[in-house]
């Protein structure tokens, strides 16, 4: 049977058994906006949109557009759920001019 992209979210979502509110807010995105994904009232959904899903429940891309027929589990943490944060960048000194005489 084939499944749209908002059947899988929910599948996915309940899955992890989370509300579409927790979900939203974990994405940062309204409760209608993730209502709406779910009922299939967003026909093509943008890409940051699909990649934030799928990391937020643990599933893949491919499985959410489709590309794979089954539920699978990425073992990747959650943005929200990082140990440690990265380190800040070093800058380089910059060197001090020479006098002029």
């Amino acid at each position: 049977m084939l499944q749209t992209i908002g059947q899988r979210v929910r599948a996915a979502r309940e899955q992890h058994g989370i509300s579409q509110a927790e979900l939203a807010r974990r994405l940062k995105a309204s409760v209608n906006a993730i209502n709406m994904l779910e009922q299939d009232a967003i026909l093509d959904p943008r890409a940051s949109r699909i990649i934030g899903v799928a990391r937020e429940l643990g599933v893949t891309t491919d499985y959410l557009l489709g590309m794979d027929a089954e539920l699978q589990r990425h073992e990747t943490q959650s943005p929200m759920q990082e140990a440690t944060p990265p380190a800040p960048p070093t800058r380089q000194r910059t060197r001090k001019a020479a006098p002029v005489a």
